[in-house]
């Protein structure tokens, strides 16, 4: 039984390892496409993420996400013919199915020159990015690496309304979950994503999402796009 749950970890993280360097891959594209003016709304991002997986030889791990401006409060918007140009902030969360397996990185970049202000949030939510990726390994709280995040955010916290992250598996969002209640402690070989976000009503969201796994004493981040914020002029 050991031998075959070895197996089946191996096979998980080769397969998500894979399916995350395919999510790299797309959101260089996006930017290199974006920056040369190839993109005008939400949809068009979405068809070429769609696209690109499918010429990769995947099938897309759940509908993607492409929220531009005040959508992007939306968590989980489905992409309109929404004008991107100085739209502001704009979510873009996607994955692949690599032998079943999914993906799932959510990178969010600026249309438009970003103000101090908004500067400023964007990099609160990647600290706390930043410093919950660093709590994950084996025997980590679900629940204390969530609290840590909405105590990154602070008076921001109040605009965090869902989980930290997930469990990636066959399934989307799969077991150990990292939120308020029902959390799980995390063991080696779990893949995770860790997600932390702030969503202002009628105004803005931004998400940073990563896909890490969990070893013994650290973890090893899977999904390795930029995190800086990338302004689109």
């Amino acid at each position: 039984m050991k031998n075959t749950q070895n197996r089946m970890t191996a096979e998980k993280i080769e397969a998500i390892s894979k399916a995350c360097r395919i999510n790299d891959r797309i959101f260089s594209g996006i930017v290199e496409k974006a920056k040369a003016g190839k993109f005008g709304t939400e949809k068009d991002i979405a068809k070429f993420v769609d696209s690109e997986i499918k010429k990769a030889g995947c099938r897309n791990a759940f509908p993607t996400i492409v929220a531009a401006g005040k959508n992007a409060v939306d968590w989980h918007h489905r992409p309109t013919e929404t004008k991107l140009a100085n739209c502001g902030f704009c979510v873009i969360d996607f994955g692949a199915r690599v032998n079943g397996y999914c993906s799932d990185m959510t990178r969010t970049v600026y249309f438009g020159k970003a103000s101090k202000d908004g500067k400023k949030l964007y990099e609160k939510v990647l600290k706390a990015s930043t410093e919950c990726i660093q709590m994950a390994k084996d025997g980590a709280d679900g629940g204390k690496i969530y609290m840590h995040a909405r105590k990154v955010l602070g008076g921001h916290a109040k605009y965090f309304g869902h989980g930290l992250g997930h469990g990636l598996k066959k399934i989307i969002h799969a077991k150990p979950r990292l939120r308020k209640k029902n959390s799980h402690l995390l063991k080696k070989g779990d893949i995770i994503t860790i997600e932390p976000g702030i969503y202002i009503p009628k105004k803005l969201g931004i998400r940073i999402e990563d896909d890490v796994l969990v070893e013994r004493n650290w973890h090893r981040v899977l999904s390795r796009s930029t995190k800086k914020l990338v302004e689109i002029k």
